[in-house]
């Protein structure tokens, strides 16, 4: 490859994590509609039934439709039931916060895998502090005492894991968060810190922008590096319920990213 082309390329990723810096690193967050959620709902039939913890954000409304879609029986924690009544009759909603322990106890309840796409809710302000860090603590605390071991995590791609190789777009993502969302950062590593002490068969799925978008592909996979900025919601769902159903990262931390 000669030096001009790889100017080119450096240049125009650098371009681009200037307008991620600018646009404060975060993606427009259209959410799904419920009824958008209920549309290809399928009957319960599954013989696993899925508990999930930020059902009501972005990402988590795309987890709960593939969910449904693929006839799974859910629950969800929802500090408003409210926002998710409407799918009552397919959904079991636990009223409660995910700081609550026991709140997370009662989720578990008759639940056989726990699936979390929790962030930070910026009308919290300072309550939303570390918040990813203190949910997944009450998770493993409430899996000790269960028969459940199967915990599924929605993270972010500037999460640092050993083995990690980062390209330069990974590295620049990193950077990038560092500068902006440095204490978000400082959550989702500690998140990770608790999964690897522990005895939970968990997977961290480190992903970089999430964009509110369906499925279009299969999301690229790796364990090295996040080579796009980009990820579309709908492929993030499709990798978990695959995750779900024939697992091939337990105790990893895979970077998910769309073409």
């Amino acid at each position: 490859m000669t030096v001009v082309p790889v100017l080119k390329m450096i240049c125009t990723r650098l371009a681009l994590c200037l307008v991620i810096l600018l646009a404060g690193c975060v993606s427009p967050q259209v959410k799904l509609d419920v009824e958008d959620i209920a549309r290809g709902s399928q009957p319960p039939d599954r013989d696993i039934t899925i508990a999930l913890i930020g059902a009501t954000g972005m990402a988590g409304r795309y987890i709960l439709q593939r969910a449904l879609a693929e006839g799974y029986p859910v629950k969800v924690l929802a500090r408003t039931p409210a926002k998710l009544e409407d799918l009552a009759p397919r959904i079991d909603i636990v009223q409660g916060d995910a700081r609550d322990p026991d709140a997370i106890v009662r989720l578990l309840s008759g639940s056989d895998v726990v699936i979390t796409a929790l962030g930070p809710v910026k009308a919290d302000g300072a309550a939303a502090q570390m918040i990813s860090t203190t949910a997944t603590g009450h998770v493993i605390s409430a899996l000790e005492d269960s028969d459940v071991t199967r915990y599924i995590v929605v993270s972010g791609a500037a999460v640092v894991v050993p083995g990690d190789e980062r390209n330069l777009t990974g590295w620049w993502m990193r950077q990038l968060v560092k500068l902006r969302l440095g204490s978000v950062l400082a959550d989702k590593q500690a998140e990770y810190q608790l999964l690897e002490t522990s005895d939970v068969d968990w997977t961290l799925v480190r992903c970089p922008l999430i964009d509110s978008e369906p499925y279009e592909n299969a999301p690229r996979v790796s364990l090295l590096t996040p080579s796009s900025f980009h990820l579309r919601a709908g492929e993030l769902a499709d990798f978990i319920i695959r995750e779900l159903e024939a697992p091939a990262y337990l105790r990893q931390a895979p970077f998910l990213y769309s073409e």
